[in-house]
């Protein structure tokens, strides 16, 4: 099989790939035929790149009448080309930085062409400008400003054109921009535009202080390469916007990340005859559980502990509403935790937030008695640890916002001192996805009443800790975990 049934061969797979331009592809290939047909060069172009040459500047030799190429040599020079071009497109593939892919161009086109300056110009399809994006200089890289309108000097016209420009002496093309170079004198300059799917992605810019430097293979080379550049170019560039919008918003999250850390209480308030433990830890940067103190009054406090549905930044902006609910409703009127729940649950059945609901647990603790009055909307059941053993507060209603007219049932515990009440969200308790081993409310009774002569913060570190054994090493957490405890001890303030 010749070099051109070895690309017609290929054609069907890299189109499938979306690795080619149909059109531009099939033009090549009739470019090489006629190109091979019409002169010698094709033996010449084989038995170079058989015996380990690449193409130079020298003009092909015109084939004798009734000189035939043998199939050797024929073999041979395409298997080379033929690995040249696959290995070229194999390493333009190889990464998506920018910067490597403008470095790999230019490696691989002057591996095979003598120039002495060399450029890739990318399209702007805002300004219309081809802007100077990569340079080299006898093999240095070299930045060079601005651009070209399309149709303005020879890279310009190519673009323009779609179709590559071979200048013998650029002296004698009234398109050609003089740009001064130093230590060049420009001759001769070979464009090429480079095209994906129909769409202009930029120019490749090939220039030597030789007359007529550049050949037909040169030119058929560069042609083979462009579809294949383009795609590299392009892919580079959509990874560096993707790169810069990830940034982008990792900032963004970072900042409301800091913003939803003011939102929750900074520290665990003071509280007379007791103590108040935290612990908070989100499973992505921003997270969908909450909690939150309130003073009622008279001494008495309301716990607040949430645990909206989803993860991330959905779920925290909704938890953001959810507090700003609460606080609101508190300062207008301090209703008990059942009637709390249920103002709560018609302020949330908004239009447009069907899919969003809240679970949570409303408590009063009152020192006075010492007691506690408890609510609950869906949130995993507060436990009492007392003289050892574990009680589950049988608190339960329907999520917030999620059905309308609801009402919950309050309950109310007379504490003593010595017990602990641990408010715990389902991502405690929880496994790893794809884990058996759950944490459990079990394990979690077990250790409440081993950490009982703890203070009420150690008690909560201690939980979020012990609960991470569960996981898995390496292992992310599934779901937000908050542990909110309190701890009656008798001591006044």
């Amino acid at each position: 099989m010749n070099f051109i049934g070895i690309l017609q061969g290929a054609r069907q797979a890299m189109l499938q790939h979306e690795l080619i331009d149909a059109k531009e592809f099939d033009a090549g290939i009739e470019t090489l035929r006629r190109w091979g047909e019409g002169t010698g060069a094709a033996l010449w172009y084989s038995r170079a790149w058989a015996e380990g040459r690449l193409p130079g500047p020298e003009p092909p030799s015109p084939r004798a009448p009734g000189r035939r190429r043998t199939p050797r040599q024929e073999t041979a020079g395409e298997l080379t080309l033929m690995r040249f071009l696959a290995e070229s497109v194999e390493d333009l593939n190889s990464t998506l930085e920018l910067e490597n892919v403008f470095k790999k161009i230019g490696a691989r086109i002057r591996s095979a062409i003598d120039c002495q300056l060399f450029a890739v110009l990318l399209y702007d399809e805002e300004t219309g400008i081809l802007e100077h994006s990569y340079s080299l200089r006898h093999g240095e890289h070299r930045k060079q400003e601005g651009g070209l309108r399309l149709g303005q000097g020879i890279g310009g016209t190519a673009a323009k054109l779609r179709r590559p420009l071979r200048v013998a002496d650029v002296r004698q093309d009234p398109r050609y921009v003089r740009v001064r170079h130093t230590d060049v004198e420009i001759r001769s300059e070979l464009a090429v535009p480079l095209l994906f799917k129909d769409r202009l992605i930029g120019v490749l810019d090939l220039e030597s202080t030789e007359l007529d430097a550049f050949t037909p293979e040169h030119e058929t080379v560069v042609t083979t390469l462009a579809s294949h550049i383009a795609i590299a170019l392009e892919n580079a560039r959509l990874y560096g916007r993707v790169l810069a919008e990830e940034r982008r918003l990792e900032r963004e999250l970072e900042t409301a990340r800091e913003i939803q850390k003011g939102l929750l209480p900074s520290s665990p308030p003071r509280i007379r005859g007791g103590q108040i433990g935290t612990a908070y830890l989100p499973a992505r940067i921003l997270g969908g559980d909450f909690f939150d103190f309130l003073s009622y009054g008279e001494g008495r406090l309301a716990l607040v502990v949430g645990d909206v549905s989803g993860k991330a930044t959905p779920a925290a902006l909704y938890g953001s509403l959810a507090v700003g609910e609460i606080r609101g409703r508190a300062l207008e009127h301090a209703h008990g935790p059942a009637e709390m729940l249920v103002t709560l649950n018609d302020s949330l059945q908004r239009p447009g937030l069907e899919s969003r609901f809240v679970a949570m647990a409303f408590a009063v603790y009152d020192p006075a008695g010492p007691s506690l009055t408890l609510a609950n909307s869906g949130f995993p059941r507060p436990q009492l640890v007392r003289d050892g053993k574990v009680t589950t507060l049988q608190a339960t209603g329907v999520p917030l916002g999620l059905l309308p007219d609801r009402r919950y049932d309050e309950i109310r515990v007379e504490l003593r001192i010595g017990d602990l009440v641990a408010f715990c969200s389902d991502g405690v308790q929880e496994p790893a996805e794809g884990e058996s081993a759950a944490f459990g409310s079990e394990r979690l009774a077990e250790l409440l009443v081993t950490l009982s002569d703890l203070t009420a913060a150690e008690i909560a570190e201690a939980v979020l800790r012990t609960s991470d054994l569960y996981l898995g090493e390496g292992c992310e957490p599934p779901d937000d975990r908050t542990v909110v405890i309190l701890k009656v001890t008798g001591e006044d303030l």
